[in-house]
């Protein structure tokens, strides 16, 4: 069970905020000088990311894990896929205006004896994973990294002051981490590794034990079928509608099946993001069941809808294919994300 900040140890964030932007090191710093903090306590090194060169946002982001350094390196390149709205995993610090502040914030600054004002002036931290509303509830163990994050942050900027790139240079797989190791003596002391990131896990498998096949089923099915159809076009898609069914709201993934040729919505779902998968499968299945049609071919437009069809598709004896462009899916999409708000 997650534990609840102290007092103390919110003041101590807010205090190690203060020093960072005091330290201002976004003045030779950009995102793209990533480098590693290691959690003493768990052992996950969040890779950080240092925001405020343009001008605009300023900030840290602590990307957690290899899973959250692949992203923002991806988002940095112009090659992520999704929305990193939607997708990244981090521990974000930022400075903002007061009407930013969630009414919880407000008050706990005020609680704590704290005073700001001005643009860009109020601290705000942030939850993020994918799937979810950014969250500014944060745990104890969440709490107690962010503010060595923006420590050692700050003594990172400081050490590359002169010559900032040299965080980039040399071995483009390996990164700097700052992490705690034994000093000579009986204490414990910050040293700088160069560290390869670890091999992220794998989702090898997950769509096929995501999405179990009902043989007997999908042989009925297939008996069933009474004639062809045409090219459909399916995809899963983050929708900015959030979803409140408990305490923290989520972004929902829409699911939509489209007859490429008349540019019709067969099926269409909304679902959590973890059971996206299983929906996607559940809805082709169900429109060969009740239409008696199978199609030439089915035409994916991401990594992941694949992923989560190719097990039926193959059962069914369906060619699926990946497309950058789905024509009928795209106008379906616009309409419903415009009737959705």
């Amino acid at each position: 069970m997650s534990t609840a900040p102290t007092a103390q140890q919110w003041k101590e964030l807010y205090e190690a905020a203060e020093r960072y932007k005091k330290a201002a090191i976004w003045r030779w710093l950009s995102n793209s000088h990533l480098f590693g903090v290691r959690d003493p306590a768990s052992g996950e090194i969040g890779y950080c990311c240092v925001f405020g060169n343009g001008g605009e946002m300023f900030g840290l982001a602590a990307y957690m894990g290899s899973e959250g350094l692949r992203m923002i390196v991806d988002m940095l390149a112009g090659e992520l896929d999704e929305d990193p709205m939607y997708s990244q995993h981090c521990l974000l610090f930022s400075l903002d205006d007061r009407s930013e502040l969630e009414p919880s914030e407000y008050k706990r600054i005020k609680q704590l004896g704290l005073s700001y004002r001005g643009k860009n002036s109020w601290p705000t931290f942030r939850l993020h994973e994918p799937g979810f509303m950014p969250w500014p509830e944060l745990t104890a163990a969440q709490v107690d990294y962010l503010a060595l994050a923006l420590e050692q942050a700050v003594l990172v900027g400081q050490a590359f002051q002169r010559n900032p790139d040299e965080l980039i240079e040399g071995d483009k797989d390996v990164y700097l981490v700052r992490e705690i190791r034994p000093s000579s003596g009986n204490g414990l002391e910050w040293h700088d590794a160069w560290l390869a990131p670890e091999a992220p896990e794998t989702d090898e498998g997950l769509s096929a034990s995501a999405v179990p096949l009902d043989e007997l089923r999908i042989v009925k099915a297939l008996k069933g079928v009474k004639a062809g159809a045409g090219v459909w076009e399916a995809d899963s898609f983050y929708v900015a509608m959030p979803i409140q069914e408990e305490e923290r709201p989520y972004y929902p993934k829409m699911t939509l099946i489209v007859d490429q040729a008349t540019g019709q919505i067969l099926k269409f779902a909304l679902s959590k993001g973890a059971e996206a998968a299983t929906v996607a499968a559940e809805s082709l299945l169900k429109l060969v069941e009740q239409h008696r049609v199978l199609p030439k071919e089915v035409w994916v437009g991401s990594e992941a809808a694949g992923d989560a069809l190719l097990p039926l598709a193959e059962a069914l004896k369906l060619e699926l294919l990946w497309s950058p462009e789905l024509p009928a899916l795209s106008e379906a999409r616009a309409a419903m994300e415009q009737r959705f708000g």
